[in-house]
């Protein structure tokens, strides 16, 4: 059942269905380990959906100047590309942040299971109405957020990236850099990444910032609340 949690609603999507409507939502699926970097969907894949089983999962876009921008996060008995059962595909990356557990659909015997069974299509809505509330969230943080919200959210979308670029989550910014991307000065980004590093959540060197615990960041950031 959806649940409270941090700025918005976990969505246990599984325990949403009976145990029939379970084994036909898996019917066909198959599930596999991926790495911390690797690419689980892009643009130009054929739609797909999946349940993020364990681990985390970003979904975000790419601008044609190469710039990009987090849109979503995937936790753990989450369904990711649920966009894809119910309408057109969307055209986003999605990456895997953390060493994840993830079950493939079969999205065309999902699809055909939507139209014909109400409590699956209640099930997607009910999670399509959380993923909803958590892009406002993400897209608010930005600018509304506290100074360790909106510092944890900065490190995450540079680490993204340079997990694809080099294999490891760091951000290559001064705290100078930091204070300017996030609209603070650079006295307190110092403060707050002191504190993050007490914490083990990151840990520095000049002009770099390595994520020891991207889960815990991106709880940061979820803590926001609309």
């Amino acid at each position: 059942m959806p649940t409270p949690g941090p700025g918005g609603i976990d969505v246990d999507f599984l325990s949403l269905l009976s145990d029939v409507n379970r084994r036909r939502f898996l019917q066909n699926s198959t599930r596999a380990v991926y790495p911390g970097g690797a690419i689980a969907y892009h643009p130009e894949s054929p739609p797909a959906a999946f349940m993020c089983d364990r681990g985390l999962v970003v979904a975000y876009w790419i601008v044609p100047d190469g710039r990009e921008a987090a849109l979503a996060f995937g936790h753990a008995r989450e369904l990711v590309g649920a966009t894809n059962i119910v309408g057109q595909a969307a055209p986003v990356f999605v990456q895997v942040v953390v060493e994840s557990a993830l079950t493939m659909l079969d999205v065309e015997i999902v699809r055909n299971l939507a139209k014909t069974e109400m409590e699956v299509l209640a099930a997607i809505a009910t999670h399509l109405t959380a993923r909803l509330r958590d892009a406002f969230g993400v897209i608010a943080v930005r600018s509304l957020g506290n100074i360790r919200e909106r510092l944890a959210f900065d490190l995450l979308e540079r680490a993204f990236q340079s997990q694809v670029a080099v294999g490891r989550l760091e951000a290559l910014a001064t705290h100078a850099d930091l204070a300017a991307s996030i609209g603070s000065s650079r006295e307190v980004v110092s403060r707050t990444l002191s504190r993050l590093r007490t914490e083990r959540i990151i840990e520095t060197a000049p002009g770099l910032i390595r994520v020891l615990d991207p889960i815990r960041l991106e709880a940061i950031v979820r803590a926001f609340v609309i």
